[in-house]
């Protein structure tokens, strides 16, 4: 799919609005010294405008590698062959308009060139329609969907705005392994750019490696700072400010390099310029034996309540003979907690599952120091599926890391789950391959529900499912039960607060966790404020 740029457009117009500007204050000078003052700002009201939307681009990452070397300490580190069974599947998905117009979409490498097209770009003109209808006077909606995709490197879906809307699409990110240092299953959304972000979490104590990846895919540079903040406070490290990341490029970090020995970080990444997107690649290595592999995608930002869907707990045997191996302490559901202000917090922690609420140590009350990180076993729990809705009276951010396994002995695979968003309008969540997928909702306070709609290989959209979700209960919905060959489903939430997750596992050990994508985007306007 050709891009074409366009330059040079919005400083003629600010220089045609300036000429425009001067001429009139000039006029308004000469009248007000004949007519009298020029009436004030405020009689003149700021009007707004509709800006129209882009292309939709979510940046998809590369597939999980091996880091070369024992250390790998650094950026931009080299990376290894790993496994022989390794196999890596990027699916996209992109949903027509209420008129079944498909939308341009294309995957792309970084330099542009095409992956996989999923539909033709439209011409422009048909594209900026605004069309509810189709040609026979009905409403519909279909789809178009990609999978398999098999390329290693980081990939971006592009999507063709319609109607002057954004459009609705999801990309998503699996690797499958069943040998090597990073044997598990991962998976990753692909990410929509953003100039703020928070991971939380990640792990660089002795086996573990964490792999932030910052990624630019738009056509201006951008300027990264990171802060880090671990168990004893904010974590000053060199080589973490103005980190200049160009255009379709990107750069990885080792983040043990920066913050050795922490069992919980959080990373706040913010840029200036164009947004970017980052995740984190963590793999634990525990002596010779796979601990697991996954990516930390971004949670929702800090805030007073943080809700966590996908929690998946094993039974308590099997919690306990795992975990009381050596080396194997922290192999069990943990929660990460961060205050990015100066001040203590004092953190309620409520898990809820399928039957309500389960109880927790010290009845869930935990204390953070600010500017810290703190890492909460949740210990005691009987298996299941729970969310963890966390409460407080300042900003903070959370996460969980959970383990699946079968027995002492044998390698297990791990998964972090960010806190999420609440559910709005439509959603689009591409389903990951090789993998046995759930959805799983909760609803804090008060009762919700979400309407699933399933999207099969051939880009039909099916009917509706209705989910209640009752107060203060998790409740799940396997992909599987939706129908045959499901590779996306589109969702939309109503009633109160409704928090959602995909749960993914393979095999007996394999485990990953994947946040929402966020509702598609309606019309934005900006206010105009014409001065003199």
């Amino acid at each position: 799919m050709k891009r074409t740029r366009t330059r040079g457009r919005g400083r003629a117009a600010s220089v045609s609005l300036g000429a425009l500007l001067i001429v009139a204050t000039a006029a308004g000078t000469t009248a007000a010294s004949l007519a009298g003052p020029l009436p004030t700002p405020e009689a003149v009201p700021v009007p707004q405008v509709t800006v129209p939307a882009s292309d939709f681009i979510a940046q998809c990452p590369a597939t999980a590698r091996l880091v070369k070397g024992a250390a790998g300490q650094g950026t931009d580190p080299a990376f290894a062959p790993d496994s022989d069974s390794a196999k890596t599947a990027v699916r996209a998905t992109v949903l027509s308009d209420a008129a079944e117009r498909l939308p341009g979409a294309e995957l792309e490498k970084p330099d542009g060139s095409s992956v996989r097209t999923l539909a033709e770009r439209l011409p422009e003109e048909k594209a900026a329609e605004v069309k509810s209808t189709n040609d026979s006077g009905f409403t519909g909606r279909r789809a178009a969907a990609a999978s398999g995709i098999s390329e290693p490197g980081p990939v971006a879906l592009r999507v063709q705005p319609l109607g002057g809307q954004q459009s609705t699409a999801d990309a998503v990110r699996s690797y499958v392994a069943g040998d090597g240092d990073l044997a598990g299953l991962a998976a990753a959304r692909c990410q929509v750019p953003s100039n703020q972000q928070w991971l939380t979490g990640a792990s660089t104590t002795v086996g573990s490696m964490a792999l932030l990846t910052l990624a630019n895919p738009s056509e201006t540079p951008s300027t990264v700072d990171l802060e880090l903040f671990g168990a004893q406070g904010r974590i000053e490290a060199g080589n973490t400010r103005g980190i200049v990341i160009a255009p379709g490029e990107s750069t990885s970090i080792v983040l043990g390099g920066l913050a050795s020995g922490e069992e919980s970080l959080t990373v706040k990444a913010t840029s200036t310029g164009a947004p970017v997107t980052a995740i984190i690649q963590q793999s634990i290595l525990r002596g010779l034996t796979p601990g697991g592999v996954d990516f930390i995608a971004p949670s929702a930002a800090p805030g007073e309540r943080q809700v966590v869907p996908g929690v998946l707990v094993q039974d308590a045997k099997t919690q306990k003979d795992i975990a009381g191996q050596d080396g194997y302490e922290d192999a069990v559901p943990t929660l990460s907690l961060t205050v990015p202000g100066t001040a203590e917090q004092r953190v309620k922690v409520r898990l809820v599952g399928e039957k309500g609420e389960v109880s927790l140590p010290s009845d869930g009350q935990y204390t953070v120091a600010g500017g810290a990180t703190l890492a909460v076993p949740l210990t005691g729990v009987p298996g299941g599926t729970y969310t963890a809705v966390v409460d407080a009276e300042e900003p903070v951010a959370a996460s969980v890391r959970t383990t699946r396994g079968t027995k002492a002995g044998e390698r297990t695979d791990a998964a972090w789950t960010g806190s999420a968003q609440r559910l709005g309008g439509e959603h689009l969540v591409a389903v990951p391959q090789g993998a046995e997928s759930r959805l799983v909702f909760a609803a804090p306070e008060g009762e919700g529900s979400v309407e699933v709609r399933p999207v099969n290989a051939k880009g039909s959209v099916g009917k509706p499912v209705t989910v209640t979700v009752e107060s203060g209960r998790s409740v799940e919905r396997t992909i599987a039960s939706l129908g045959k060959d499901v590779v996306a489903v589109a969702l939309s939430a109503s009633g109160d607060a409704v928090y959602g997750s995909m749960l993914s596992t393979q095999g007996k050990t394999g485990v990953s966790s994947l946040g929402l994508p966020p509702a598609t985007q309606g019309p934005r306007t900006v206010p105009v404020d014409l001065r003199y």
